[in-house]
């Protein structure tokens, strides 16, 4: 992978569109994402010309949002095969693209509305695949798009479809993505229909439950109610989580005690639906943060998860627990198609077609502007997997420029590593050395990164 202008073209999905003409144009505009991760074709475009090839790619009514998707989803796909994966996780998550602030351009021509049914836009849902071990992106897996009541792709079935659509583009094709699949939802995908789905594809599903479900009486629990069960249980361990801020729910960030509890509970079906089981068998943890950590004014963080994964000892609790904190990758990638990376909200593109499109195409570049960020502090993966030789060797000149005088302001990151790097790319960025590297930070160290290795190829050919 590549992010930056090089002579050499970095690896992008192929759309297969029927005319050679809009192939070629889609791979040169994902590889001006991949170097410059902005929802703006101004920024993208070094020319006027390529500027209004863009605009005409993204208006082009041959260019269809569903190869644009199905190129990106089976470009995740191939490189995932190539790995061979014993187990991957595919986080599932929803985002709505307010285009309210923008109005003015676009007229809500081919836009639904979001969220509070008035603002113009669209929703994103996408499963992205991750490493267990450290939760590392490893791309997009699954991904949907579409309007609400009224819009050009306007939902037709119910929008919990969404869940399943993803297990099912995971599912298809052979051999298998991984060995092994753990999905992770949160509570809006708490659905009993998906419970038996993973159960008839021998797959793993882990949830946040959305509500006080029925579960079978037992001696322990009398009222056959999930939470009342879990309260019930005896502490089973503690253990410190750093808890991130939350805007919505004016949560500020802290590090906190959580406490841990466990046990085996039998789900039944909700008494409306007419599903094939009666009941189905899960593990059930709450994790609630102990009061004295709470700040005042605010409520304790309280899990109460789900899921098909068996809990034998501590070490299984806790493995899933961090599995679920790695469904925040996810927010990391809609944040990067937003305000922190290619800011596709301020798009000035007139219509709302073409403002899909560049949504699915910009959705690329964030998912790859945010696995960048989370291997800023790999020093063992080589910086190869992400660069070009070419652009390591613009890095290797400017990096003594970057670097002071003592050793604590110089690269302190193996050389050629991953970390050594992003470590350049931060400092062109203006970080200087405080705290990590943040994706704002990184998308503007990649930006600048653009213009010194453009000035450094044009002086090695003078």
């Amino acid at each position: 992978m590549s992010f930056s202008t090089s002579s050499a073209q970095v690896d992008v999905p192929r759309c297969g569109f029927r005319d050679v003409r809009l192939n070629r144009r889609s791979e040169q505009f994902f590889q001006a994402l991949a170097r410059h991760p902005d929802a703006t074709i101004q920024q993208l475009a070094i020319t006027r010309a390529e500027e209004a090839a863009y605009s005409r790619f993204l208006h082009n009514p041959s260019t269809h949002i569903d190869l644009l998707i199905s190129g990106i989803v089976t470009d995740t796909h191939q490189r995932l095969r190539e790995q061979a994966h014993d187990h991957l996780l595919i986080v599932g998550d929803t985002s709505e693209v307010n285009l309210q602030a923008q109005k003015g351009y676009h007229h809500a021509r081919g836009l639904g509305v979001t969220g509070n049914n008035t603002a113009p836009g669209f929703f994103i849902h996408q499963g992205i695949a991750l490493d267990p071990q450290h939760g590392q992106p490893l791309g997009c897996a699954a991904l949907a798009l579409w309007t609400r009541k009224g819009g050009s792709h306007d939902r037709r079935d119910r929008e919990s479809q969404k869940w399943f659509d993803v297990i099912g583009a995971v599912d298809g094709g052979s051999p298998r993505l991984a060995k092994q699949l753990t999905f992770i939802n949160d509570r809006e995908g708490d659905i009993f229909a998906l419970w038996q789905m993973v159960f008839v594809k021998s797959h793993h599903l882990l949830t946040r439950a959305k509500q006080d479900r029925r579960i079978a009486i037992s001696p322990a629990c009398p009222t056959g109610k999930l939470f009342a069960d879990l309260a019930g249980q005896p502490l089973a361990a503690t253990f410190e989580l750093d808890i991130p801020a939350d805007r919505k729910t004016r949560r500020t960030a802290r590090h906190s005690t959580m406490e841990l509890r466990w046990t085996t509970v039998s789900l039944l079906q909700p008494k409306k639906t007419r599903q094939q089981a009666e009941h189905i068998v899960l593990s059930a943890l709450e994790v609630r943060e102990r009061a004295e950590d709470v700040p005042p004014g605010q409520k304790p963080l309280v899990w109460i998860l789900l899921t098909t994964h068996s809990i034998n000892k501590l070490q299984d609790a806790l493995q899933l627990i961090q599995w679920y904190v790695y469904r925040w990758r996810v927010e990391d990638v809609f944040s990067a198609l937003k305000t922190r990376g290619a800011d596709l909200e301020s798009s000035t593109l007139h219509h709302g077609e073409a403002l899909m499109k560049l949504g699915v195409m910009t959705l690329w570049s964030a998912n790859r502007l945010t696995a960048l960020v989370k291997h800023r502090n790999d020093a063992i993966t080589s910086a190869r997997e992400f660069f070009l030789e070419e652009e390591l060797a613009c890095m290797d000149s400017i990096c003594p420029i970057l670097e002071g005088r003592t050793d604590k302001q110089r690269n302190p990151h193996p050389h050629h590593s991953v970390a050594w790097a992003i470590w350049i790319l931060a400092r062109l960025g203006r970080w200087h050395g405080s705290g990590l590297p943040g994706t704002i930070t990184l998308r503007r160290g990649l930006e600048r990164f653009e213009a010194v290795f453009l000035g450094w190829n044009a002086q090695l050919k003078i």
